[in-house]
């Protein structure tokens, strides 16, 4: 699977991942205590999480765990033909997160690679606004960020000094960049605002 910027490829795990999260049903808002679940077959324990939500919907079985064939069905029923896998890319998928070797994913693999899959799109993320080809040696510097913003559309009116002070917000060791657990922290800082 492709993450559809030409200088960054993904892994089929951080593919999966960012597909499923598109998946998962609308939160639930303060004044509504209901889950949208239109988009699921399987019946979803109530206050279930939702990894646990997506993990049940491709557990076609109710088994509890995700063979590599119920990955592809399911990933083929909702994804359409953009999203398929061969046989051979589900078994990988299943392969790499499978903790036990049983051949097939329980709750916490699939949890595992849920995770696994958002750190390596972060890593994605970090690539892309360092401006590097690779990720070696990547930090984000106040003009990779500027031209990143720029490309964006969110930079037109934003100045180098600008991105030196968004920088200075998270740079805890003060060198003057962003390098991959700072941009973390100002990652996981957004999510909560």
């Amino acid at each position: 699977m492709y993450s559809g910027d030409s200088s960054v490829t993904a892994s089929p795990v951080s593919s999966f991942a960012r597909f499923c999260r598109q998946l998962t049903p609308a939160r639930k808002s303060p004044r509504d205590n209901k889950t949208d679940q239109s988009s699921f077959s399987a019946p979803l324990p109530s206050g279930s999480d939702e990894i646990h939500q997506v993990f049940n919907y491709f557990d076609e079985n109710g088994d509890g765990k995700i063979s590599a064939e119920e990955l592809k069905n399911r990933l083929r029923k909702v994804g359409g033909e953009e999203h398929q896998l061969s046989d051979e890319e589900a078994e990988m998928a299943v392969r790499l997160s499978d903790a036990d070797g049983d051949g097939m994913l329980g709750l916490g693999d699939f949890t595992k690679m849920m995770k696994e899959g958002e750190d390596g799109e972060l890593r994605e993320a970090f690539v892309m606004y360092s401006g590097k080809s690779s990720r070696e040696e990547c930090v984000i510097t106040p003009k990779s960020l500027k031209k990143m913003l720029t490309r964006l559309g969110a930079g037109q009116s934003t100045t180098v000094s600008d991105c030196k002070a968004m920088i200075g917000r998270f740079d805890v060791n003060g060198d003057g960049v962003m390098d991959f657990e700072e941009f973390r922290a100002m990652m996981s800082y957004k999510a909560l605002a």
